[in-house]
């Protein structure tokens, strides 16, 4: 990982540095996750359970993407998907909630930027 990469990662909120620590300093395991996250399903199952009105397939990829992006330092991501995981924890139906759909636009704004400057650097 080059100093280019950690630098266009950081101007989008991505916490490199306790990510890193999160992998013990080893740059090519946390690179190695890094590259892999764009060709993860979950993102796109959030939308696709929102559509559906599917409430636990919603609360699960949102939870999955929530998890794996915090661990990766990818808080501008987590941070949103955070608060879709909130709506759909413990609801007995579909929330009838306007700001699901607001939330995903927002994570997927901040996921498309970034697995961009993934995708750049994966090369």
């Amino acid at each position: 990982m080059n100093n280019e990469f950690i630098t266009e990662l950081e101007s989008k909120g991505v916490d490199v540095k306790t990510a890193l620590a999160r992998f013990m300093g080893n740059v090519n395991i946390y690179k190695k996750f890094l590259i892999k996250f764009p060709d993860d399903e979950n993102f796109k199952k959030i939308k696709t359970a929102i559509d559906a009105k599917d409430k636990d397939a919603a609360f699960m990829a949102a939870h999955t993407v929530k998890g794996v992006a915090a661990n990766l330092g990818l808080n501008p991501i987590s941070s949103t998907v955070e608060k879709i995981v909130e709506i759909f924890r413990g609801a007995n139906e579909y929330p009838n909630d306007p700001n699901i759909e607001a939330l995903y636009d927002e994570a997927e704004k901040n996921y498309i930027e970034i697995c961009d400057i993934i995708s750049k650097y994966s090369q």
